[in-house]
């Protein structure tokens, strides 16, 4: 997450604009599209600022009265704005030249379904947040059905009814047209997420024969979706050039749903039938520690580490190899449904795996995920000092328990590091108090005999 801005203060100002026109039809397809990605609470707060631009046109308002306003902590309205962001719904800016201006928020409509279910990355997100029986009803209630093939469009044309003007005529009703055309550009101005430039194309025409495909074949449009489908997919230069010649086999050219799905067939071969899972990348900036400080020392590098790599980089380096589908689908629904921050997610799973063999059992992570979300915990120190001293009752809560007869016999994986450190504090404080009873025990008999 880039650091454009300081942490949000209450005192905070700001303004609410219009990108475009937000029509009553663009509030259903958030409720219907966008809320199961991103919650209620940040289309919330999205109408909330539609409300506020509509009614107080050009107002000021700080961020105290947004938080009255919505009964949100400011942590938690960061937290929502930057999911509105993620997903092109508002743009943010900020005065060069100092601090005391405040920020415009400028909202963006969502995109229109036609444009939803075909974009590549919603809508595949979508589908496997809701599911192919809701996903399906919903494509209904927005696409309108096709027509049967032997239905013919009789419609008349332009050229049907209308006849070419004069000059004169032309030219008197140029500035008119123009500005009316004008107005609909701006009311057809849709949000869309935007990708950050990191796939590597350089890489993947080395891969290619040039031959075979020329770089000219790579429009702007192809692009956009080779590298929405990468991040989708998680999918490399190497890999995809290999997917892309499969597509290319079939039509000559780069067909971009034909990329598609030989795509989807490459994963699941890969990776079986599921979907891949949106899953948030960040620690809010606001609930980092260490975004503008330097750790100093193991433990303070570890909660940094935390605060950076998403849930998806940390199951991938405790676990060395891709994860697995039922554990992202985990990770999904505690980020979702216990509204847990990654940082405090990443806590979470490092606990758990180390602690529980590396196993992530359902019921027993929801078990503590919901556990954190009633105790509030949002930062990754908080995290951990938690796990720290709920051990004995976490691991009291693994499923299937065992009698306590048999406990002898059950197999415990090692504590994790940044829990042992305590652990071994306790253990040396324990040893020096014996040791130091047992030099009072000499000295006391050594003083009796005297």
């Amino acid at each position: 997450m880039q650091d454009h801005w300081k942490e949000l203060l209450p005192v905070d100002q700001y303004q609410v604009r219009l990108y475009a026109i937000v029509q009553p039809f663009d509030l259903k397809i958030l409720n219907y599209l966008y809320q199961p990605l991103i919650g209620a609470s940040a289309c919330q707060l999205f109408m909330t600022l539609l409300f506020e631009a509509e009614e107080f046109k050009e107002a000021t308002f700080t961020h105290h009265h947004l938080m009255v306003k919505t009964s949100d902590s400011l942590q938690s309205l960061f937290e929502d704005r930057k999911l509105l962001e993620a997903m092109g719904l508002l743009n943010i800016y900020k005065y060069q030249a100092g601090d005391d201006e405040p920020l415009i928020y400028e909202l963006v409509p969502p995109l229109a379904p036609e444009q939803f279910f075909i974009d590549g990355l919603l809508n595949i997100f979508l589908y496997n947040r809701i599911g192919q029986q809701e996903y399906g009803r919903l494509k209904a209630l927005f696409i309108r059905e096709e027509l049967p093939l032997n239905y013919k469009n009789v419609t008349a044309n332009f050229t049907d009814v209308f006849t070419s003007v004069n000059p004169s005529e032309l030219v008197s009703h140029q500035k008119q047209v123009v500005g009316e055309i004008g107005v609909k550009e701006q009311e057809h101005r849709r949000a869309e997420p935007q990708l950050a430039s990191d796939f590597d194309f350089d890489h993947l025409y080395r891969r290619l024969s040039d031959v075979i495909i020329s770089q000219d074949a790579f429009t702007d449009e192809r692009k956009e979706a080779i590298q929405k489908l990468s991040f989708v997919y998680q999918i490399g230069p190497e890999a995809m050039s290999n997917i892309i010649q499969r597509a290319f086999l079939h039509t000559g050219e780069i067909d971009i749903e034909q990329l598609r799905k030989e795509v989807r067939k490459y994963y699941q071969m890969e990776h079986g039938a599921q979907l891949p899972s949106l899953i948030r990348r960040w620690q809010p900036q606001a609930l980092k520690e260490f975004h503008d400080k330097q750790p100093q020392d193991d433990f303070e590098k570890l909660i940094q580490w935390f605060e950076t790599v998403s849930p998806f980089e940390l199951l991938e380096a405790v676990g060395g190899g891709q994860p697995a589908d039922p554990d992202l689908r985990i990770v999904e629904d505690i980020l979702f449904d216990q509204k847990l921050m990654p940082g405090v997610v990443n806590v979470l799973l490092d606990y758990v795996m180390r602690t529980n063999d590396y196993k992530l059992t359902r019921g027993y992570v929801i078990k503590i995920a919901a556990h954190w979300a009633r105790k509030q915990i949002q930062t990754v120190r908080e995290a951990m000092m938690l796990a720290k001293s709920e051990h004995k009752q976490y691991q009291d809560w693994t499923e299937n328990k065992t009698p306590s007869k048999s406990r002898k016999n059950t197999r415990r994986a090692k504590l994790p590091k940044w829990m042992e450190k305590d652990e071994e504090k306790k253990t040396d404080t324990s040893q020096t108090s014996k040791e130091a009873e047992q030099r009072g025990k000499w000295l006391e008999e050594y003083l009796n005999n005297l």
